[in-house]
């Protein structure tokens, strides 16, 4: 999570990088033309020499020089003196380098004062650091911290501000090289209010005691870089040297000294530094206080809670418009803070842990919905059509089980003389022959699109209405009927059956207004219908009786199937 945070601040920095305020930054860039002159590495102390009195000849206000001149086993005192005379001809800050591997214990650092006890637990440190011979120091104005951090092979986003080596505090380059600019002050280190003063400038003083960098554009940066070679042959660039401190350094591959960055994956060490020193004198700083990370988990929560009922309250696509667009205007005021005030707010984890939880939400939703469908179409799966099942299981709406009144066509069947059938047969004979029966009977009614309300014995009540995706639901009723009769007038007839004496099957139809619902206790629920028309209905099937006929048909289904001839029921003398 860290570093995903890391990378999101990367991306905000490198899409709005820092507009340079006083431009009082050189660097005198040590390039493949310059090395191509030499044509070797390192360059001689007479070379550096020559190159340094160019500089100083320019009369800057600082020379910063990112490269460790190390003393040399087994060279004199003498060896060093035309670079120890160049080096006192301006203000000089040399390099060190933190060294967990020696033992220098004679180096000092800057002059330092404190306010209170620094808290700095993640400051940099090594057993040592490797420095200039003591010659070369006397002849300086400071020291200045080369190492950069970058822990796990991560991009270099920081340069330290104070490090510690051995048992001794320094400064960075860009601070010594700042300091030695405001008028060789001492440094005071304030803990009460978390800065650390050079001069005239303040900085935030973080537990890593160290300065985020925010780079400026490339263009800029090949603005304030004079090449050396260019330099030493006297280009007119040498006066935009006058008043400024100069970074002395080398963007060459040969001098090892490319850093991956967010701004450039191979970037010299010494625009780093002249970036840090850039931002003390502008006073820019990138901050992150303390109670940003408990204003980001609660906003975390915050999308959070909103994800979870989003997913659970509305349309998938409006939640996710919704969670679509809080996370936009997360990100928007992220970006907003830093660059109005160079805040950094973590775009990113807020936003993923929302986006994460508002998925996990609708998989859920998702799955009760699947399991609350699948659970509807195996309740109706036995009482209407396929299609009807699916149309009400995508739009459940269609079908509300909590009551409503709806015009139905209500069916009626049953089997004349089955009492007495159920009298001669035996069990296991009459349950099969039911079944059969029964079977025929339902699957036309499903077949027709209407719904198997009930089965009473060998009657079975069925009603069709508009939710249940049929059309014209009388005239498909009735057209189920005349196929229920069909089927077991066929039926009666097999060489099977004839010995059994089976019953004609009367049927009675009514369309008319009923409530249609679920209905029963806690323990067992039926969904069924109430009204005039389902009475009807099952008197005009008993009516047959009377009239001798198979299907009669109420008033209003006759009523709404014009285009059938029906024939007025005559009770019979």
């Amino acid at each position: 999570m860290e570093g995903w945070r890391e990378q999101a601040f990367d991306l905000v920095e490198t899409a709005f990088p820092r507009t340079p305020i006083s431009n009082q930054v050189i660097v005198v860039d040590l390039d493949r033309t310059s090395f191509e002159r030499k044509r070797s590495w390192p360059w001689a102390r007479d070379d550096i020499a020559s190159l340094i009195e160019a500089i100083a000849a320019c009369h800057p206000a600082v020379i910063a020089i990112d490269m460790l001149l190390a003393a040399r086993a087994g060279a004199g005192p003498t060896e060093d003196n035309r670079l120890t005379e160049a080096l006192r001809r301006a203000p000089t800050v040399l390099g060190i380098v933190l060294d967990p591997d020696s033992s220098d214990v004679d180096v000092e650092g800057p002059p330092l004062g404190t306010v209170g006890a620094i808290r700095a637990r993640d400051i940099m440190m090594a057993s040592g650091v490797d420095a200039p011979a003591e010659l070369l120091r006397r002849a300086t104005a400071g020291l200045g911290v080369l190492s950069l951090p970058a822990p796990n092979g991560e991009s270099v986003r920081g340069v330290p501000l104070l490090a510690i080596g051995g048992s001794n505090l320094f400064d960075g380059l860009a601070v010594e090289a700042a300091r030695i600019e405001q008028g060789d002050v001492t440094l005071i280190a304030d803990a009460p209010h978390e800065q650390l003063r050079i001069g005239g400038i303040s900085v935030p003083l973080q537990t890593d005691a160290g300065l985020r960098l925010h780079f400026t554009s490339a263009d800029h940066q090949v603005r304030r870089t004079i090449s050396a070679g260019a330099l030493s042959a006297g280009s007119p660039a040498a006066n935009l040297i006058a008043g400024k401190i100069v970074f002395l350094g080398s963007s060459a591959p040969e001098a090892g000294g490319l850093r991956a960055t967010a701004a450039d994956a191979y970037m010299p060490s010494v625009q780093i530094h002249a970036n840090a020193a850039e931002q003390l004198l502008d006073q820019w700083f990138v901050r992150r206080p303390h109670a940003t990370l408990l204003i980001e988990r609660g906003i975390m929560v915050g999308l959070s809670i909103v994800a979870i009922l989003a997913g659970v309250m509305l349309a998938p696509l409006w939640a996710s418009l919704l969670i679509g667009a809080l996370i936009a205007v997360w990100i928007a005021v992220t970006t907003i803070l830093f660059i109005l005030y160079h805040l950094l707010v973590d775009p990113l984890m807020p936003s993923l842990v929302a986006a994460i939880t508002f998925q996990g939400t609708s998989l859920a939703s998702f799955a009760t919905a699947l399991r609350e469908r699948r659970a509807m179409e195996s309740r109706f799966a036995s009482h209407l059509s396929p299609v009807v099942v699916r149309r009400i299981s995508q739009n459940p709406d269609s079908l509300r089980l909590r009551g409503e009144e709806l015009v139905v066509t209500a069916l009626f069947t049953d089997m004349e003389k089955f009492t007495a059938l159920t009298e001669r047969m035996p069990p296991q004979e009459l349950i099969a022959l039911l079944n059969d029966y029964l079977d025929r009977v339902t699957s036309l009614v499903v077949d027709h699109g209407g719904m198997v309300d009930k089965l009473v014995g060998d009657a079975v009540h069925a009603l069709f209405y508009p939710p249940s995706g049929v059309g014209d639901h009388t005239l498909q009723a009735i057209n189920c009927a005349t196929a229920i009769v069909a089927a077991t007038e066929s039926m009666r007839r097999e060489p099977t059956l004839t010995h059994l004496g089976l019953g004609r099957t009367r049927i009675g139809i009514e369309t008319g207004p009923a409530v249609v619902g679920d209905v029963g206790g806690s323990r067992k629920l039926d969904f069924t219908a109430y009204g005039s028309a389902i009475n009807t209905a099952a008197k005009l099937e008993a009516s047959n009786k009377l009239f001798g006929s198979s299907i009669a048909v109420g008033p209003r289904a006759v009523a709404a199937c014009p285009t059938i001839a029906f024939r007025p029921g005559v009770i019979p003398k």
